[in-house]
């Protein structure tokens, strides 16, 4: 059962986190990663076709669990509708939520949570603008367990989501990488075509991805949400480093601010129109938990303990991007060689 719960993350979520593959290793190119079938009798033809390989984890309603050649992990209860229960293999078990009432449930384990609705996507949204200009965080979107599934539709940094990552075949036999999402192909396709038909979608939007919500957030709405968030990949980031922290037992959630969401730490620049960090995708978060303040790394899902007396320059390096323009516009200290230590240890802070 080794990797079930991080793997399910990764079906649901379409985020590859840094603790799936070894080093050095990539997608492989037999089959995708995850693979979540309806019907136990799709398997066979799933592995004809190529979409099930030596190295695909496959999720199939009723079997016996088996590790001989693609491991294959029985489930009960539903994978693709949100609010039920879910056993996956005999010692792990899964909730499904829907976006909009999640807030009102009580969390008692891992948890999927999913936009079934433009309703759905609207509270998305709201959460959003209410962490951006608040510094206040939805409690549930941040709990360690939980993950928000099709990120990269709602405006995430997801570089390796497709069918290479994951799919889900209908009862029907409709494969796409999501059960809202739009269909890439039949059961009979390989895993080229459905590769093609996820790169034509996408290429006809200007918001990644196209595809994972298409059957239930009109690609209009979808694309507008986003469009008047250019921060939006930010606040998927600050998610991400306080469920970090609260993983790591530092918070619990309720006690941690961001900056550059509800404003700045340092006085100075609360006012100041720098905001380079906030465009970024891979630039480390400054947070602070009760007076204390860590560096959060979403590239390597790593958190260092900044020293009060450092915490002022890292947070003008971000905001401006640079030592050069954080001393223009009135930082002190030694910019660069805080700069050139985090570069050091593969935490770059500036662009």
């Amino acid at each position: 059962m080794k990797g079930t719960a991080r793997l399910i993350r990764v079906w649901g979520s379409g985020q590859l986190g840094t603790d799936i593959l070894e080093p050095g290793e990539s997608l492989p190119h037999d089959g995708a990663l995850t693979v979540v079938l309806e019907r136990a009798a799709d398997v066979d033809r799933a592995r004809d076709t190529g979409l099930i390989g030596a190295q695909t984890r496959v999720f199939v309603p009723g079997v016996c669990d088996s590790s001989d050649g693609p491991v294959m992990l029985g489930y009960d209860g539903s994978l693709s509708d949100p609010g039920y229960d879910v056993q996956i293999g005999t010692q792990f078990f899964l909730q499904t939520q829907d976006y909009g009432t999640s807030e009102y449930l009580s969390l008692i384990g891992a948890t999927l949570i999913r936009v079934v609705d433009e309703h759905d996507f609207t509270a998305f949204l709201n959460d959003a603008d209410t962490a951006y200009t608040e510094g206040s965080f939805a409690d549930f979107v941040t709990h360690p367990m939980v993950r928000v599934c099709d990120a990269a539709a709602l405006g995430a940094i997801a570089a390796d989501d497709g069918p290479r990552l994951r799919l889900y075949v209908g009862a029907e036999g409709t494969i796409s990488i999501s059960p809202a999402g739009a269909p890439l192909g039949e059961l009979g396709d390989d895993l080229v075509t459905l590769v093609a038909a996820f790169d034509k979608i996408n290429g006809e939007s200007t918001r990644p991805c196209a595809v994972a919500l298409a059957g239930v957030v009109p690609e209009a709405s979808r694309v507008a949400g986003l469009k008047e968030r250019p921060w939006i990949a930010r606040y998927h980031g600050a998610v991400a480093a306080i469920r970090g922290l609260r993983a790591r037992e530092i918070t619990d959630g309720r006690d941690v601010r961001v900056s550059g969401f509800g404003g700045r730490f340092a006085p100075d620049l609360q006012d100041a129109e720098a905001q380079w960090d906030l465009g970024q995708e891979d630039a480390p978060l400054l947070c602070r938990v009760n007076g204390e303040d860590y560096l959060y790394s979403a590239a390597s899902e790593r958190v260092f303990r900044v020293p009060a007396q450092t915490s002022l320059q890292v947070e003008a390096l971000l905001a401006y991007g640079s030592p050069e323009q954080a001393a223009a516009a009135g930082s002190t200290g030694q910019l660069t060689r805080i700069s050139d230590y985090f570069e050091s240890v593969g935490v770059p802070l500036c662009g």
